[in-house]
């Protein structure tokens, strides 16, 4: 249940600056989760250094609640956020510019401000109870998410079990300052965002912890010991530079987000949820040119060829998915994505040929059966230049794969995905028949 109980919207934005704040009013009936939603601007740009973002403070009758990094600058956007769970009764929410936003920035204003209010008994009210409270990077900057690999959208599974419910947080970053060098992200991931699993809670028939664990650093599943704020989140710091986290905060600012997309692991990849959000391809483009120079070559088996992410609109995004019989197989069991363009006999692989160096391969060999990644193409081409898009099994696997699904994109002038190709079918690759089209042009 969402009950409406604040809808300020005006034709002339509220200006936020270092001398001034924005104050709204809003009244609980009942108690409830309280979903607050902010369209704002500011002057700031994710693409030039120092002038990355406005970080606004918000309080709750007089009381330090979170920020909100706003990072799409003058355009304006939906920020959906949680002031926690909350009594009824009357609230005040002001808004205040935090002084470690970018120094070249100034205001920041604000068109329209949500409220609703969500109950703790309902599916979306189990969802936003253990919400994660994240707090922000400080790893040489006391406030480095307000221009390096900022949280951008929290997304969740829920799923039943035996013996009750199993909750999971995942937090979707603008990019990621450490780990797999770009041109290997987008092989093996289709993407320059980071996406990481926070926060898995295990719930009882009553909706109560059973146990509750978080991706620790390297990557190691470990028990959550941590405290709960705004009414019971657990609490979170965000403690690496490639989206790790711990349960021990040592930063001065904090996000709530409201998870804003329920994802299916075993209908589609993981990022389904950035097509929901294009703005999250723009952000992967600003901050990969800005920090251009975190980019690595990476270099073929015999040293003649590198490929390096020149411009991210280059790339076919590929979506699509691989089904291994055997369990003990699944990871091992890689596929390849070529693409063929009209009027050429070049091919284009997405494992830039089965590039591999010992156990790391150019391939997505990750845990789900939907996956993503790209192909790098010619400068100027699109969709329609493609004639045929096909699929092969990789060596050293499964000896039968299916392959079902694809969808196909480029990005635009504006960094946002265009037309898409699509289809439905579902095709089987084995030894003998290791090559097959996932969709041709006719």
């Amino acid at each position: 249940m969402r009950e409406l109980v604040l809808n300020n919207k005006s034709d002339v934005p509220e200006v936020i600056d270092r001398e001034q704040s924005v104050r709204f009013a809003f009244e609980l009936k009942e108690p409830g989760f309280a979903e607050f939603t902010m369209t704002a601007s500011c002057d700031g740009d994710w693409l030039v250094e120092e002038r990355e973002s406005v970080m606004l403070q918000v309080w709750v009758n007089g009381e330090y609640n979170q920020d909100i990094v706003l990072f799409y600058g003058e355009r304006w956007l939906e920020y959906p956020r949680l002031l926690g769970y909350l009594d009824a009764g009357e609230y005040e929410v002001e808004l205040r510019f935090h002084e470690l936003s970018s120094p070249l920035t100034k205001q920041a204003q604000v068109k329209a401000a949500e409220i609703h209010r969500v109950s703790r008994d309902s599916e979306l009210g189990l969802v936003y109870r253990y919400a994660p409270v994240l707090y922000g990077r400080n790893l040489g900057h006391p406030a480095e998410s307000t221009y390096t690999d900022t949280p951008l959208v929290v997304f969740y599974t829920m799923e039943s079990s035996s013996t009750g419910t199993i909750l999971e947080y995942q937090v979707l970053y603008s990019h990621e300052d450490e780990g797999t060098p770009a041109p290997m992200l987008m092989a093996k991931w289709g993407r320059l965002t980071d996406i990481e699993w926070t926060l898995r809670v295990e719930l009882d028939r009553d909706y109560e912890v059973v146990k509750a664990t978080y991706q620790g650093l390297h990557h190691v599943t470990t028990e959550y010991r941590g405290g709960s704020l705004l009414g019971g989140h657990p609490v979170m710091q965000a403690a690496s530079a490639h989206g790790m986290v711990t349960d021990v905060p040592t930063s001065g600012y904090r996000f709530l987000f409201a998870p804003a997309y329920r994802w299916n692991p075993a209908e589609e990849p993981r990022e389904r949820v950035m097509d929901a959000f294009p703005f999250t391809y723009q952000m992967m483009a600003w901050e990969y040119m800005r920090h251009r120079k975190l980019s690595q070559l990476i270099a073929a088996g015999d040293g003649s060829e590198h490929w390096q992410v020149r411009d991210v609109r280059d790339y076919l995004y590929v979506q699509t998915s691989k089904w291994v019989e055997d369990a003990v197989m699944k990871k091992r069991t890689c596929v390849d994505i070529r693409v063929r363009l009209k009027d050429s006999d070049m091919t284009y692989s997405s494992s830039f040929g089965y590039w591999q160096m010992e156990d790391f391969k150019a391939v997505y060999d990750g845990p789900y059966e939907w996956f993503s990644t790209t192909v790098q193409l010619p400068q100027g081409t699109t969709v329609n230049d493609i004639a045929c898009v096909e699929v092969e099994l990789w060596e050293g696997g499964a000896h039968r794969v299916k392959v079902r699904g694809l969808k196909a994109f480029m990005l635009d002038a504006n960094f946002l995905p265009g037309m898409a190709v699509e289809t439905g079918e579902e095709l089987v690759l084995t030894g003998e028949s290791p090559v097959a089209s996932l969709w041709c042009a006719r």
